[in-house]
């Protein structure tokens, strides 16, 4: 877990500068309140995929930030980086970290570099046990860092997801799990939810080749 220590620490003086809400009115403009009234017609905030038939698809037409969502794999590691190389390359080129968590495989370092990822906004995150895994994702996310979280995580209950949601929740991170098929009935507090039915095209691309 010492990769951690990369992340900048919340102090007093960070706090101090932070804007606090004084009244009523201004706590009701803030994008992490929710207004029941509102209702799901509110936008979240969104930044496009890269892939204009994937943003048509989805709502507000981008992956969503500040909220966690899900990606549905019959594999790991069977292509799903693809979907995200350009979003992760404008972020991470934007000075922003792109963090892996429990990857199936370590990254294809060439393949980001090609895609335009800034390499040197790369952290890899190898824990032990899933468990640890997660409780690693909701301490970056909740560490405010604006980010690129991915996680892998094959057996997350609702109950470690909900933790997630609430720690990406209002940020400037986006926040994204891949999880198998076989939990797709499972109950999720993500805001957004998609499947995956086969590899894509360039399968593994940014992967590196698992050891034989």
């Amino acid at each position: 877990m010492s990769a951690l220590r990369a992340l900048p620490s919340v102090t007093s003086a960070t706090l101090a500068d932070a804007a606090i809400p004084t009244s009523t009115t201004e706590l009701l403009h803030r994008d992490d309140i929710w207004r029941a009234r509102e209702g799901a017609q509110r936008p979240l905030p969104v930044q496009t995929t890269g892939h204009a038939p994937l943003d048509a698809q989805l709502p507000g037409h981008g992956w969503p930030i500040g909220r966690l969502s899900e990606i549905l794999l019959p594999q790991m590691g069977m292509g799903e980086i693809e979907l995200l190389l350009p979003l992760l390359a404008r972020r991470s080129q934007a000075g922003q970290l792109l963090v892996y968590v429990h990857p199936p495989c370590p990254p294809n370092i060439p393949a980001l570099a090609r895609a335009g990822v800034a390499l040197d906004r790369l952290l890899l995150i190898a824990p032990a046990s899933e468990r640890e895994a997660l409780w690693a994702t909701e301490q970056i996310l909740a560490s405010g860092t604006p980010c690129s979280v991915l996680l892998w995580a094959e057996q997350a209950d609702e109950r470690a997801m909900r933790r997630l949601a609430l720690a990406a929740e209002g940020s400037r991170s986006l926040a994204l799990v891949f999880r198998p098929l076989a939990q797709e009935r499972q109950v999720t507090p993500a805001s957004l939810r998609i499947r995956i039915d086969r590899p894509l095209a360039r399968r593994r691309s940014a992967f590196s080749k698992r050891a034989a």
